[in-house]
């Protein structure tokens, strides 16, 4: 199958008048006017005028003009631009006189929101143009913002057919519900037992591959047998592995969820799940308090899950008042007992918060 895709260049322009009335009675060398904001490319825009320059013209003799970025914090904008005075009795008209300034390849960011000129139009060449009609003024600003838009893109929009999202896990889903040509039993406890397809467990898990296509004995059986796992522990992990995601009953913030979450990560551990593991430890993190975030901790240097130590250490350490009260509960004195290095150093933070004698 050959498939190919191409981008072509877009450039989205746009007009903006703006009208400055009672132009000679605007005083001051920092006086600035501010147009209304106009849109150019899904960015917002704006006209700085300083009627008698911004300050950084020594003769005070220039009007000054700038185009403004109005959308603070975003990335680098690629922009073209120019100004030019239109005659205030008909502004749509004509571009005679035409003055502006147009930069080469100008580019605005979050850090740099303005690009112009401090000697847009001396005040003799104003006089002479015309434009400054019944002391009103009228500043004509062009703006093109290229880009680039992406041909697949425009064909899914103009075209009548809808392509659904992917449902592989659904279907991979009705199979472990349906138990339609399985290969394997996985078995846990005295009862439980799993109709599962060994060749998905193989391709979700290096553990799970190594048992099953290596030289291991379990390659050459039709079962084989979890140990030191709870039943719903490992039903919830066979879901994950042929949805790719939990169940929806995993959703509910509860003790409950909370606990499984624990159970959930030991398991994505022992089965090298990676992603799995992260969905555990995003869950706990959100989940810690005073007296939970002792057990977590523990749980996190037993499991080398970096990332959610590091929010138990903030969690712990960002209030001095909740740090004194986390070092006396049970998970703490589970971390000790565990994790006596750990405890250690977070136990010489609190006396370094502790009052001097």
């Amino acid at each position: 199958m050959v498939t190919k895709s191409s981008s072509v260049a877009v450039v989205h322009a746009g007009q903006h008048l703006f009208k400055v009335v009672g132009h000679s009675t605007i005083m001051g060398s920092y006086t600035a006017l501010t147009s209304d904001t106009f849109r150019v490319g899904d960015h917002d825009w704006a006209i700085l005028y300083y009627p008698n320059g911004d300050g950084r013209v020594v003769d005070n003799q220039f009007s000054s003009i700038y185009l403004k970025l109005m959308n603070a914090g975003e990335d680098e904008v690629m922009v073209y631009y120019s100004f030019c005075l239109q005659d205030p009795a008909a502004p749509a008209t004509g571009e005679k006189h035409k003055l502006n300034f147009a930069p080469q390849n100008p580019k605005l960011s979050s850090t740099q929101l303005t690009w112009g000129t401090s000697k847009f139009v001396s005040k003799a060449n104003l006089a002479a143009s015309g434009r400054l009609k019944d002391d009103c003024l009228v500043i004509k600003c062009t703006v093109e913002v290229p880009g680039l838009m992406d041909n697949r893109q425009e064909v899914e929009d103009n075209d009548s057919v809808i392509v659904p999202p992917s449902d592989l896990s659904k279907d991979l889903s009705n199979l472990l519900d349906s138990g339609l040509k399985t290969d394997l039993t996985v078995r846990i406890g005295w009862f439980k037992r799993f109709k599962v397809h060994a060749c998905v467990l193989a391709a979700r898990s290096p553990v799970f591959r190594a048992q099953l296509c290596g030289a291991m004995m379990e390659s050459r059986e039709s079962s084989i047998r979890v140990k030191d796992m709870d039943a719903k522990v490992l039903e919830i992990l066979l879901h994950y592995m042929y949805n790719d995601r939990l169940p929806e009953s995993m959703d509910e913030a509860t003790e409950e969820t909370t606990n499984m979450a624990q159970h959930l990560l030991v398991a994505a551990d022992r089965y090298g799940i990676g992603r799995l593991k992260l969905m555990c430890e995003s869950r706990l993190s959100k989940a810690l308090d005073v007296n939970t975030v002792g057990f977590t901790l523990d749980l996190a240097e037993q499991y080398h899950c970096q990332q959610l130590k590091d929010c138990c250490l903030r969690f712990m350490t960002r209030d001095g008042g909740r740090l004194r009260a986390i070092v006396n509960t049970k998970g703490f004195a589970q971390l000790k007992r565990n994790q006596p290095h750990v405890a250690f150093d977070i136990l010489g933070q609190v006396i370094a918060l502790l009052p001097a004698a």
